[in-house]
């Protein structure tokens, strides 16, 4: 059984305060295979908006160290998002984040942990709770108010970002 959940969906001020000009969701983050821990809410805040959409990159294609789907799954920090034209949106963050390596096979997906803890779950399993952590933090972003970029560059790559995310979750 996959555990995969934001646990206290935020913006960044964390204050309770709808921020409009945050365009990142912000959330610590429980992901257990069969009741062991690969991340924890302890583990401290993840971009949630980021992992969602990296999570959702897994369905497609695998997340090793040589061929990453972002800096980190659960990255730290997404500063800015840009179009560069290609397909996907670029999201750049800090160093810092939880990392679990993902690899698809035909029957299965297995995961691997930074410290070497190997897990193997149902394709159908990881569909399933990939899409419903994308829906929770997509959800929040639907009861939000609507984001107001602060320039043009960080308008066309969160629009960037927002279109792959719809375009990824619908593939799915």
């Amino acid at each position: 059984m996959i555990t995969l959940t934001p646990t206290r969906l935020h913006w960044i001020k964390d204050d309770g305060v709808d921020d409009p000009y945050d365009l990142c969701a912000h959330s610590p983050i429980r992901f257990e295979i069969d009741s062991e821990t690969l991340v924890a809410p302890e583990d401290g805040d993840a971009t949630v908006s980021a992992a969602a959409l990296y999570l959702l990159r897994t369905l497609e294609r695998d997340h090793t160290r040589e061929r990453p789907v972002g800096d980190q799954l659960f990255p730290c920090c997404g500063h800015a998002m840009y179009d560069t034209g290609d397909a996907d949106v670029v999201i750049c963050g800090c160093p810092n984040g939880s990392n679990v390596f993902i690899t698809r096979n035909t029957d299965c997906i297995r995961l691997a942990t930074q410290d070497g803890r190997i897990y193997s779950v149902s394709v159908d399993d990881w569909r399933h709770a990939t899409n419903d952590f994308s829906d929770v933090v997509r959800q929040f972003y639907d009861n939000s108010l609507p984001k107001t970029p602060s320039s043009d560059e960080e308008s066309q790559g969160f629009a960037k970002m927002m279109a792959e995310w719809n375009r990824r979750r619908e593939q799915a």
